[in-house]
């Protein structure tokens, strides 16, 4: 096998299982120069192999492709971690929160878990629609869940249940996971249910903080439910080109770097 194609079969492994990929990492994976690694990523999407997109690849996913709780959950699990415990830190005693579904928001559930655990936190309610966060928090703190549909590739509950119990709390903050980050449609998802569900959570909030690494930046969904410059803060990890994060910030976003 040619030296160029074998560079390509390894690369293609390592995006199928990240995801996506900067070019310093494709640089530091293939230990290849930035121009030997721009080349290779315009002739694999020429092959339809890969996307590029800000700072970065992403592979390519299949038609009609919505995300998994498990699909998702190892994926990026360091930022996420850091990212989750610099978004527990922004809970305050006295508060009402709202956790939505999704893996990054699972690591904070597991930091806030760790602050009552200590102390450190008191009397604070968490509402959620996770079944997971839930599952952390539950003997720690009050757990309020809407009821509704189970989703059991989301670990969630929604459906029209869930939305007209959710009409009927308020929310100190809340606290949102993402799929995609767009510089043109803002924070986007997946389906068309979490959709309806953040939209109400984000009616009854005070303030809202959302949670993405920066593997989901420069990407678009199907769905988006607000702009950038609309979230009290972007919580995301220092591997966000600085590129990006200066595009948003002239958009009004509000980034916190974990």
């Amino acid at each position: 096998m040619k030296k160029n194609e074998m560079r390509k079969e390894i690369l293609l492994k390592e995006l199928q299982k990240e995801g996506r990929l900067t070019i310093d990492q494709v640089q530091n994976l293939l230990n290849i120069s930035a121009s030997t690694a721009r080349r290779l990523v315009v002739e694999l999407e020429q092959d339809n192999c890969l996307i590029r997109c800000f700072g970065g690849i992403q592979k390519i996913q299949p038609a009609g492709w919505k995300y998994s709780y498990e699909e998702t959950q190892d994926m990026h699990a360091d930022a996420k971690k850091k990212i989750a415990e610099l978004a527990a830190m922004l809970v305050k005693e006295g508060d009402v929160i709202y956790l939505s579904g999704g893996s990054t928001v699972k690591y904070m559930a597991l930091s806030l878990k760790q602050r009552l655990e200590s102390g450190e936190l008191k009397n604070i309610s968490v509402i959620t629609n996770s079944l997971v966060s839930a599952e952390v928090l539950t003997g720690y703190t009050d757990v309020i869940m809407p009821g509704g549909v189970y989703r059991k590739t989301l670990q969630v509950l929604d459906g029209s249940l869930t939305e007209k119990n959710l009409r009927s709390m308020c929310f100190t903050t809340a606290f949102l996971g993402v799929v995609a980050v767009s510089e043109t449609e803002g924070f986007m998802t997946s389906d068309i249910a979490t959709n309806s569900i953040i939209e109400v959570i984000l009616s009854k909030s005070s303030t809202f903080y959302v949670l993405a690494d920066s593997s989901k930046f420069g990407k678009n969904s199907l769905v988006s439910y607000g702009y950038v410059k609309e979230a009290a803060g972007i919580i995301t990890d220092e591997h966000l080109p600085s590129s990006t994060k200066s595009s948003l910030e002239n958009k009004g976003a509000v980034f916190y770097i974990a």
